[in-house]
């Protein structure tokens, strides 16, 4: 459906903001074959997604277009993944919020489309802040109490389903959920061990506000909020998180048995932004880091084997401390690490450190106010032109 290198006219690319300015290259999406038949490829990365797009453009699809993006600090803001939101809202619809976690496992977490009230005694875990000692964090965190409390979502947009993550477990306690303050479901988390469990509740037509009122010992990981039809877009982005992170800081297989409950069309994985501030580009830590990313990216095939996969590479970094402001060294090394794990798994990849300008491009995203002063994150400019060339290249055939 696909072919293998997916080249899409950026018009969002920095360059096509100013005709005056140099033109940018074209960027390229490499569309990798997925079944690992090579030159005779049946199935490449993205032909899952490319699918569901077409299914729920034709009003076909039996659920909405699902997205979730894996990240670190560059899309916990919820910026680049709530541009995209805003995209693919516009061509297919608002599907709701999608998952959104019981708390946030940082404090800067953010989510645009849900307001989060949280009352009583509950204790915050995530990838890169207090881990449990299980390491069972659901899609990247969780929210645990044992003398109950109360979590409340509002959404921006009504929905019509609620799919609830939380831990079955011995002693376990019981949470009411209410939707606009109506009793919809009550659910028992006792279990003779521990173990991740679902919860699917139809919600009242027309509500925004829904209540999960835990009574006991109580572990929530979050809950997926969706309409019937339209896109979604999970932000599964923590602050500080490292591939390292996600794949030790939370069980393989509890992560698996998630993603696979989420039933994502695509997952998108942009990490490295940490790393690169401290793994050399020719060291035993960039190959650490291959192999880590790969174990990630094989956990999400084998949640979801007919979904598709992407990896977003890490963009251009500064090293501000250093008086020269040199361009960080390990960024490209950690580019290809990332390719190569991305094409030996089956999952297309996007080298945004070459579309944005390669090497020290971060210092003149800066001089147009699309970057930080950290030379690392995207201000809300920058991220809306990640998003707009992601959704180019997701949307055009």
């Amino acid at each position: 459906m696909r072919r293998a290198a997916i080249l899409v006219a950026l018009t969002g690319s920095l360059a096509a903001a100013d005709s005056s300015r140099k033109v940018a290259p074209v960027a390229a999406v490499e569309d990798s074959c997925s079944d690992g038949s090579g030159t005779a490829c049946k199935r490449h990365a993205l032909d899952g997604f490319a699918a569901a797009l077409a299914a729920q453009r034709a009003g076909t699809a039996a659920h909405p277009l699902r997205i979730s993006y894996v990240g670190d600090s560059l899309t916990a803001d919820d910026q680049i993944t709530h541009a995209l939101r805003t995209r693919l809202a516009a061509l297919v619809g608002d599907g709701g919020p999608g998952f959104t976690f019981a708390a946030p496992p940082h404090p800067y977490c953010q989510h645009r489309t849900v307001t989060r009230v949280i009352t009583g005694p509950w204790r915050v875990h995530g990838l890169s802040k207090g881990a449990p000692p299980d390491h069972l964090l659901g899609l990247g965190g969780s929210a645990e109490t044992v003398g109950g409390g109360t979590i409340r979502w509002v959404t921006k947009t009504p929905v019509t389903r609620i799919d609830i993550h939380y831990l079955a477990q011995p002693r376990g306690g019981s949470f009411a959920v209410l939707a606009d303050g109506a009793n919809i479901g009550a659910i028992e988390t006792t279990a003779d061990r521990k173990r991740a469990a679902f919860a699917q509740l139809e919600v009242p037509e027309g509500a925004k506000k829904i209540e999960l009122v835990a009574r006991g010992r109580v572990r929530l990981f979050g809950a997926s909020l969706e309409a019937a039809k339209g896109a979604v877009v999970d932000n599964l982005g923590v602050v500080n998180a490292t591939a390292k992170q996600v794949v030790t800081n939370n069980h393989p297989e509890h992560l698996r048995n998630q993603l696979a409950r989420r039933g994502p069309d695509l997952v998108i994985v942009m990490l490295g932004t940490n790393e690169a501030e401290w793994i050399a580009a020719k060291s035993s830590g960039m190959a650490e880091h291959e192999r880590l990313f790969g174990d990630l990216l094989a956990t999400v095939r084998a949640a979801n084997p007919k979904s598709s996969c992407l990896v977003v590479s890490p963009l251009d970094q500064i090293d501000w401390r250093v008086e020269a402001m040199p361009a960080r060294e390990s960024i490209p090394a950690m580019v290809d690490a990332q390719r190569r794990a991305a094409t030996a798994r089956g999952c297309a990849f996007w080298d945004t450190y070459a579309w944005m300008g390669g090497t020290g491009s971060s210092k003149q995203w800066f001089k147009r106010g699309l970057v930080m002063k950290d030379f690392q994150h995207p201000t809300t400019a920058g991220s809306t032109r990640i998003a707009d060339a992601l959704y180019r290249a997701l949307v055009t055939p």
